[in-house]
């Protein structure tokens, strides 16, 4: 049997296919049309007339776009990147106050979710009076091919108005949003739809397979408690999945969200960093420099660099929030190696101290991590990593595609009625000595660096 996977991500779109691993990705369009005319393009290239037998969907999450009555856009679509409700942020804060509005959703106000981009358009123009339903960005594929509008339980958690216990739309949110047209709430592992005619033929199974983040973590083979996934990327997420809800306020304070999981029956925290992929491609540039380069200064791997950066040049999302910018992705160094080695060095014990924040306050024991994305290709980081993981388990999936190939492994498992596999990882070996010397003093040094920088 032969599944198709599709991932609408922040930076790009892939389509593959499972099990040739045949795959194709452009850049994400802004432009919802152009959105879904690239992916039916690349669907009808990757299938390349095949008998697909079933389809599945992910993407990014907080992401999309009001339609009107004739379900045309009437914007582009808005991204979490966006935030335009930055006022209506503090409103929302002030009005129910953040740890009523944790308690229910599982989420921190901020201006990136859709709740506050609707009070945002309700309170700057008429968009809302003309909407006839708001479409998440992989909901839009999920039309485009089957005709039919509904968003997955991981995205609807996303919105900012989801009882998250009675996993339904929160009737008072709702209306302090302003919009009401929502779309049907997607159950995990279930067929969605079936497909139109179109870049496919008509009949064939869509699952909606949830936030991209998750979806990857899943097919990683994250699928009990006990293991975090790294899903490095442009930014980073931590995602440690939980045999239950936990919502508690002392994880809200740590700037944690709380969640259910892509299979639906397990809960998950989250912890975010905006900056990792993107902000060394972002020194990159600066120093006029590629990955390449980057990857021989990477390359040898002894004790950490004797330079702690604190890696926060927006600041810092996770734990123990906070807004002080402490690096300047423009500084002129005298050797850009150590830079970036220093650089490096701090996003791992970063990753590993967001990891520590979400296992300890859930009541978990960490024993390993499974990291995916674009930057594990650099051998160097991802032993850095290793090392930087206090002497737990570490392995690496590689490739480029992994949500998407994610999500056509869970269209599998819920159309066969099989289990689907994990993605092979690699693990990653460390010297045990080396290991106890990142563990040791490097680790609680840039603990006390970060902690009293931000």
């Amino acid at each position: 049997m032969t599944f198709l996977g599709v991932d609408v991500g922040t930076t790009n779109t892939k389509v593959c296919l499972i099990p040739q691993g045949r795959s194709l990705g452009v850049p994400t369009p802004r432009d919802p049309a152009v959105l879904t005319a690239e992916v039916s393009r690349l669907i009808e290239q990757v299938s390349d007339g095949q008998r697909i037998d079933g389809v599945g969907i992910a993407g990014m999450a907080e992401t999309g776009v009001p339609l009107g009555a004739d379900l045309q856009p009437l914007t582009g679509l808005i991204s979490w990147r966006d935030q335009p409700g930055i006022d209506q942020a503090q409103l929302l804060s002030r009005e129910l106050g953040p740890q009523r509005f944790y308690a229910r959703t599982g989420l921190r106000v901020s201006p990136k979710l859709p709740l506050t981009t609707w009070r945002w358009l309700a309170d700057t123009s008429d968009v809302l009076d003309h909407t006839r339903i708001w479409a998440g960005a992989p909901d839009l594929i999920l039309a485009a091919l089957t005709g039919r509008y509904a968003t997955h339980l991981t995205h609807a958690q996303r919105y900012g108005v989801l009882d998250l216990r009675r996993r339904t739309w929160d009737d008072e949110l709702v209306g302090w949003g302003g919009l009401d047209r929502l779309p049907e709430i997607a159950e995990p592992m279930t067929v969605t739809a079936h497909t139109i005619d179109g870049p496919l033929p008509a009949g064939i199974p869509v699952v909606l397979c949830g936030h991209d983040h998750l979806v990857g973590a899943w097919a990683a083979g994250v699928r009990e408690p006990g293991q975090v996934a790294d899903s490095l990327g442009t930014s980073e997420a931590i995602i440690t999945p939980s045999a239950g809800l936990v919502i508690d306020d002392e994880l809200r304070r740590q700037g944690i969200s709380v969640g259910w999981y892509a299979d639906g029956r397990l809960a998950t925290a989250v912890s975010g960093h905006g900056a990792a992929g993107g902000l060394i491609d972002e020194r990159l540039a600066f120093l006029g420099r590629d990955y390449a380069w980057l990857g021989e200064a990477l390359r040898e791997v002894g004790p950490p660099s004797e330079r702690v950066i604190a890696p926060y040049p927006n600041g810092r999302q996770a734990p123990r929030p906070d807004s002080t910018p402490t690096y300047d992705v423009r500084s002129v160094v005298d050797d850009p190696g150590e830079e970036l080695r220093a650089l490096v060095d701090g996003l791992s014990f970063h990753a590993r101290w967001m990891a520590e924040a979400q296992t300890r306050l859930l009541g978990i024991e960490w024993r390993d991590t499974i990291a995916f994305g674009g930057p594990t290709r650099l051998e160097g980081w991802m032993r850095r990593k290793a090392l930087a993981g206090g002497g737990r388990g570490f392995a690496v999936v590689a490739g480029e595609a992994v949500a998407a190939e994610g999500a056509a492994l869970m269209a599998a498992e819920v159309v066969s009625g099989r289990r689907s596999e994990a993605l092979k990882g690699n693990s990653v070996g460390i010297l045990d000595a080396l290991s106890r010397t990142w563990d040791g003093f490097y680790w609680d040094r840039f603990h006390k660096v970060v902690t009293a920088v931000g």
